[in-house]
């Protein structure tokens, strides 16, 4: 139930940590974008009717994580930091078999052993050879099979970076914010937002950071 005596003054913040907060915010966002589509592709059968489905699903996670590594150059983030942070070695080693699905299949297609391309001519089954017909089969793998290793590390994987992600970087630089108090000079924020909004609250006035005591993010 909304509160309708609670007001507030939203402001724009524009310094440099502010930015940084972006940034990391940005890659965030990427994340729940992956772990979304994974949990999403995990509830759907196996089947025929929704094999284009799963695909899209799953390249969609492919390319939302690899956007951790592609788009360096407007985010600057230390992002391998993050990994190592998250799961050390194994994280690392996982980053690079998780971006060779994305360099080499589903941003490019490049690896022959995802994706094969057979082109056919079919034969009357008859003495003499009479040309029934010329056909293409392009075989393109969809994303490995639900509960297969890679899909449960993938998840796993995500869900870490995700929580190391909050715990240290995103809550603090928000508490930082937070403990700078008034701004001299803000400008407001108009409250409507057009497209997709995922809003995380990484500072209130009633919690705090909004890390529990066992390292978690709290909603």
């Amino acid at each position: 139930m909304t509160d309708e005596n609670y007001h507030v003054r939203r402001v724009n913040l524009d310094e440099s940590d502010a930015n940084r907060l972006a940034k990391w915010a940005s890659l965030w966002g990427d994340l729940v974008h992956a772990d979304m589509a994974l949990a999403e592709r995990a509830g759907l059968p196996d089947t025929a009717s929704n094999v284009f489905v799963r695909r899209a699903l799953w390249e969609a996670a492919v390319v939302s994580y690899g956007r951790m590594a592609v788009s360096d150059k407007r985010r600057n983030v230390d992002y391998e930091e993050l990994i190592r942070a998250a799961r050390g070695d194994r994280g690392v080693e996982f980053h690079q078999t998780l971006m060779v699905w994305r360099h080499d299949h589903v941003a490019h297609r490049k690896s022959r052993e995802l994706e094969t391309v057979d082109v056919y001519a079919d034969y009357l089954d008859s003495d003499l050879p009479v040309l029934d017909s010329i056909r293409v089969a392009v075989s393109s793998s969809g994303g490995p099979p639900l509960g297969s290793p890679l899909v449960v590390e993938f998840a796993e994987h995500v869900k870490s970076l995700r929580d190391t992600l909050w715990v240290k970087y995103l809550a603090p630089i928000g508490e930082l914010l937070a403990t700078r108090g008034p701004r001299s000079s803000t400008v407001p924020v108009d409250p409507e937002t057009e497209g997709l909004v995922i809003q995380a609250v990484l500072w209130s006035r009633m919690n705090g950071t909004g890390i529990a005591d066992g390292g978690e993010p709290t909603s």
